[in-house]
Order: structure tokens, then sequence, then C-alpha cells
């Protein structure tokens, strides 16, 4: 069915939410009678030598950058980046760990004058072997790059599926927040293995943590049939505020609003295969129609997803793309 996506092995200690206490907003205990005990790095163990797991060799990294050159505004760029670190066993179950990274820069205005604002992401996720995504976590800070160069707070957030809902922890300077929520409904969803869900963002802009092609691919089949067409259900992971108050929590209290702000659905359809040029290199694809947040994506004979066609940019107007790096571009 899909692939697997899963927790990297960056370790931040703003990061080790999963033993947070008395700071939970909610009130939940973390694991209830009758639910699934959350598995921990203790429980795991690291699987035999595998030559691959969800279209991933072991260690092998997989970058992605905005194009072509000149398709966004003047000192704007975007990058991704997913490594599958380590393929580990728990409960019987094969979890991947893969390391995620994003970088965003834009120019912008100060008393000083101009400068580069980036927002750097890091982060790790833990996909089983059926793509469903298991555990998330990430970080992220602001710099500014200039003549007057800064740097803002490290900000977190940790999702851990548990039985039927998600536990998120939330922490910035001085302050942690839990909250749990539900997981919305869908036809091919499967708690119990668990499947039926993967984790990617689909939007037209491209500028998200979660857009990572690599996310999408364990969507599809490493071998697309002739004709194939699916319903997909994506979890969307949303980010922390620097300054969370009483409406903050009031939101994410909110069980039904929930549904829509974590989850979308999208239909994928296999279209026509071609060629298609990379980086200047030919490959052999086929296309992925999306079905909205995207236009569509291409997939060659190895089953990445080399690119990613968005939206007109607003301001140039320009065709834009995320698009595989290959090692010698790096």
């Amino acid at each position: 069915m899909g692939r697997t996506l899963g927790k990297v092995v960056i370790v931040f200690a703003l990061l080790a939410v999963a033993t947070v206490a008395a700071a939970s907003m909610d009130g939940a205990a973390i694991v209830s009678p009758g639910r699934a005990k959350i598995a921990t790095i203790d429980d795991a163990t690291i699987a035999p030598p595998v030559a691959g797991f969800l279209g991933f060799d072991l260690g092998e990294e997989r970058r992605y950058v905005i194009a072509p050159d000149g398709a966004m505004r003047s000192g704007e760029s975007a990058t991704w980046g997913a490594r599958l670190d380590r393929v580990e066993t728990v409960g019987g179950r094969s979890i991947g760990v893969f390391e995620l990274t994003h970088s965003v820069s834009r120019q912008g205005i100060n008393l000083s004058g101009t400068m580069i604002v980036k927002w750097n992401y890091r982060g790790e996720a833990r996909i089983n072997e059926f793509g469903f995504p298991e555990e998330v976590r990430f970080s992220m800070y602001e710099e500014h790059i200039g003549e007057a160069p800064w740097r803002g707070v490290l900000m977190s957030a940790a999702y851990i599926f548990d039985g039927d809902r998600y536990i998120k922890t939330v922490r910035v300077p001085d302050q942690e927040w839990r909250f749990t929520f539900g997981i919305s409904t869908h036809n091919d969803l499967d708690l119990d293995v668990p499947s039926g869900m993967f984790l990617f963002r689909p939007r037209a802009s491209g500028i998200d943590f979660f857009m990572n092609p690599a996310l999408l691919g364990f969507a599809v089949p490493e071998l697309v049939p002739d004709t194939w067409k699916r319903r997909v259900l994506f979890f969307r992971p949303t980010y922390p505020v620097r300054f969370p108050g009483a409406r903050y929590a009031a939101r994410e209290r909110d069980k039904v609003a929930a549904i829509r702000r974590y989850y979308v659905k999208r239909t994928l359809e296999a279209k026509e295969s071609s060629e298609l040029k990379i980086g200047g290199r030919t490959l052999n694809v086929r296309k992925i129609d999306l079905s909205g947040g995207a236009r569509e994506a291409f997939i060659d004979e190895f089953g990445r997803v080399v690119r990613i066609d968005l939206d007109l940019d607003a301001i140039t107007r320009r065709n834009r793309y995320i698009r595989l790096l290959f090692p010698s571009e790096y």
C-alpha cells in the first residue's frame, strides 16, 4: 500500500516532548487503560540490514529545491531533505526512521536595511511499512541574515500515535502544552494495523515543511499499475506559535475543528508516461494527478517523486515546481 516514514535520529534537547508532565493543558492521561502503549526507543530493536524500505535504501538521502532559477522572488529560496537513517522493529512491525529538513528564505527590511529572513526546520518521522506516520517530531527557528543578524527562539512539536488518536506536545521557551485529537474517518484507514494514512501537506504555494516530495512518495506504489486511482488521507501537522494563549488552547481543544485542521483527502490518479528533463538528466516518468493543493507530480522508474508542479507565483507570474537534486548538485 504505501511506504514508511520513520523517526529521525536528530535529538533536540528541546524536543524531548515524550516525557512532559504537569504542563499538560487538557489533563488527559497519556496512556489510559485499554489504549495501546506508546512505543519508546527502549521498546525498539534495530532491524537486520535491509536492501530498502518504502523505496529508500538505508542511509539514502533525497534533496529537493524550488525551480527553475528565477521562479521565486528576489532573495527567496526553499529546500527540503529526507534521509532514511535506520529501520527498527517494534512489536513485530518495521518502522523506518527518517530525518527531515526544510529551509525557507525571504527578503525582508528592517531599520538597518534589507536582510534575509530564514526559517529552519529539522525533524524526524517514524513511518511503518504501510506508510502510516506513527510519530512525528520537529523543531523550527527564525533567523535574520544581514547587517543586524538575529536568531529567534527554538520551538518544537511532537505528534505521537496512540490507538485512535494523536497526542500533541508543543514546547516554546518557558511553556509546554499538550493536547489530544482524533483521526479522520477514511475507507482505507485501519488503526489496528495501523495503515491507510500518509504524512504530507499539499499546498499550491509549495512552501511548507510537510510538502516534502519524499513524503508524497509513500502514498504511491513503487510500481504504478497501468490504471491506478486512489482516494488518500493525508495527515498534516500544524506548527508551534511563539506566544500561545487562551485562544490557541481553545482552538487546539476543539475536537471537531481538529479533524478539518489536521487531515485532508485527495484523489491521486496515474496518468501518461513520458520523458522529463530534471537537472540536466532525462528521466522516464509517470505523471500523478493530485486533485488540489498542487497540480501534478512525476514519479520515476525507481519510485522516486522527482518533481511536483505548483501554481504560478503571485508576484513573478512564473511556473514553479519542486524538483529532485542529484548528488552531483549538492
